[in-house]
């Protein structure tokens, strides 16, 4: 049995933009990457939380929102882990961190980082778990009509724009796996940030390929 955690944001977690509430199991993209891989050989957790960022604790909300700072305990639960996919970032574009794409991407590299050192001091052949980061789903100019525009404004719409390619260059120098959900899905046109149930099931399929891929399963 191969473990897979999938660690991010409110797109992992599933938040639905129609009305504030959360897609079931069947339409969240973990739940159909479990579906797609099988449970006889494949064990996938769904680790999605509103509002987390890279770094940050975002005390518009409370202290929870770090993603470096709960993946140690996060990643240590779950272990033995053989896969962690990372898809991270779109929080830290908002107004009040700061941040511009280089940044955000240095943050998502402390998160493969802290992954590697985790994962490798709990395992017993000292070697960390594999690792795909996923550049978050671009930001659309729909963000204007939604809800989140007051928090993010439109340099994320910049931003989001950069950020792949700065991912790319992370995961090529960390020497894990890529994938840029900017080439699978396009946010919902209700508020430009979160994903429809059709992004969900293209970001599962796509995710998993490269999990069989990674982990050397072609069935």
């Amino acid at each position: 049995m191969k473990t897979i955690v999938c660690y991010g944001d409110s797109n992992t977690h599933g938040y639905d933009p129609r009305n504030g509430g959360r897609y079931a199991y069947h339409i969240r993209w973990p739940g159909q990457l479990q579906m797609l891989l099988g449970r006889e050989e494949y064990y996938v957790i769904e680790e999605g939380l509103n509002s987390r960022t890279t770094v940050h604790a975002d005390v518009c909300y409370d202290d929870n929102k770090s993603g470096v700072d709960l993946l140690p305990a996060i990643l240590k639960s779950h272990m033995p882990v053989d896969l962690l996919i990372i898809m991270l970032g779109s929080n830290d574009m908002k107004q009040r961190f700061s941040m511009g794409a280089a940044e955000i991407a240095r943050s998502a590299a402390l998160l493969v980082s802290t992954a590697k050192n985790v994962s490798a001091s709990k395992n017993p052949s000292g070697k960390p778990c594999h690792i795909l980061l996923i550049a978050p789903p671009p930001i659309t100019e729909a963000l204007r009509d939604g809800g989140c525009y007051c928090e993010f404004g439109d340099r994320a719409l910049r931003i989001s724009a950069e950020l792949s390619g700065w991912y790319a260059r992370v995961a090529n120098s960390q020497r894990v796996a890529f994938l840029d959900a900017a080439e699978l899905v396009t946010p919902s046109d209700i508020d430009g940030l979160h994903l429809t149930p059709e992004g969900h099931t293209l970001l599962a399929q796509a995710v998993a390929e490269k999990c069989r891929e990674i982990l050397g399963n072609t069935h």
